[in-house]
């Protein structure tokens, strides 16, 4: 059978990958502490369930609008509003099967084949290929370590050619951590003003953010709400990884054409999971507050670990739940196997095959050399992946 071409250029996910191999030699009895996976530890919180399950016991089993129930996009509306200071209408909001499938709805309805986009690296590792798949073409723009992992406009006004249409940001980031302060988004809203570009703003990790930093929607800047996609989620805040609920905002037009297209694709998500976020939406969440606490704890902890760690550098992330340190100090070195680490894939295999920690490699984020590992997990998984890292690397040669 002779599949698609467009089937060709589309690789896995290489956070997934790393995260089967790391289960798949647990099922061989391995002992691998696993720092791959972005996914809270936490439990779903009990009221979250429970509404999902009085949804079933209620009837809700049947279609609903694609959109969402109207009790649904009004409680988004709402919670936008209120948390963030973002007006939207409940028409102005789709509720998606998570927020890979609400911005894969975006750039299909953005981007025309041919058209560029800008990237900010180091990037999540599905948005150049989601660009891909729309027939987009991705222009990347380093964002340096130097520069805390946040693009300046100089290296974006760099980037821009007579074909660029819009911008991907993700503040905080997945994966390095990086936050955007208001001043560093408003010159990229004058850039973006300036050169008539839209926006897809990811804010999937607004909640998670440490030291006290003030976290603003690109939205709510001036100009911005008329040329920005927000994409939203209750994933990572919510810890409902597996409830697969997205959540974009945006013009109406551009929510229209989005709306059409899932509803000829997936129509709604499933309708008791609707019952669980306008739960998670309307109900107290002091939850969120008391695991960000606890993130912050890990966060310096492996942090502090890493930078101990002849050989590898790692800066503070402000938000999210990853550390994203510089491994390239152990690159070109060798095992005791006398195995070569010459890339970040070499030392990620090295670390999960023969010292049973899995990490994620910093190539498949736009950044060869460095690592992702996620502290969503717990104190004694991280001083227990760290204790063999550091072991490990002291038999370097």
């Amino acid at each position: 059978m002779k599949l698609a071409h467009r089937t060709f250029d589309i690789p896995g996910s290489e956070t997934l990958a790393i995260t089967a191999k790391a289960n798949a030699l647990r099922a061989e009895g391995k002992d691998v502490v696993g720092f791959g996976a972005g996914e809270p530890d936490f439990p779903t919180p009990k009221h979250i369930c429970e509404a999902a399950k009085r949804a079933i016991d209620d009837g809700w089993t049947r279609y609903t609008a694609t959109q969402g129930v109207p009790q649904l996009t009004k409680a988004v509306a709402t919670h936008l509003q209120r948390q963030f200071g973002l007006s939207v209408e409940p028409n102005q909001v789709l509720v998606s099967v998570g927020g890979k499938h609400s911005l894969y709805n975006g750039i299909l309805c953005l981007a025309d084949p041919g058209d560029e986009v800008l990237l900010p690296a180091p990037y999540w590792v599905t948005y150049p290929v989601q660009n891909t798949m729309a027939g987009a073409v991705t222009t990347v723009v380093e964002a340096r370590v130097e520069d805390g992992f946040r693009v300046t406009v100089a290296s974006l006004e760099k980037a821009l050619t007579p074909r660029t249409r819009g911008l991907v940001l993700n503040s905080p980031s997945n994966p390095t951590g990086a936050a955007y302060s208001v001043k560093d988004l408003e010159a990229i809203a004058e850039f973006v003003r300036a050169n008539d570009l839209w926006v897809i703003s990811d804010e999937m990790y607004a909640r998670l953010v440490y030291d006290g930093f003030q976290h603003r929607f690109f939205a709510t800047l001036p100009g911005m709400a008329e040329r920005t996609l927000t994409v939203y989620g209750l994933s990572k805040s919510y810890s409902m990884t597996g409830w697969r609920v997205g959540i974009a905002v945006g013009p109406k037009d551009l929510i229209d054409a989005m709306n059409r297209l899932q509803g000829q694709s997936t129509s709604n998500i499933a309708a008791p999971v609707q019952a669980a976020a306008i739960a998670a939406l309307t109900e107290p969440d002091d939850f969120i507050g008391e695991w960000v606490t606890e993130f912050d704890r890990r966060r310096r902890v492996m942090v502090d670990r890493l930078n101990a760690i002849p050989g590898v550098r790692c800066v503070l992330p402000e938000g999210a739940f990853y550390a994203f340190p510089d491994m390239r100090g152990l690159l070109g070195r060798r095992t005791p196997a006398g195995k070569m680490l010459a890339t970040d894939w070499d030392l990620i295999d090295w670390l999960l095959d023969d010292v049973q920690v899995a990490l994620v490699p910093g190539t498949p984020f736009g950044a060869p050399g460095f690592a992702r590992l996620s502290y969503a997990t717990s104190m004694a998984n991280i001083d227990k992946g760290l204790d063999r890292i550091a072991k490990a690397v002291a038999t370097l040669s």
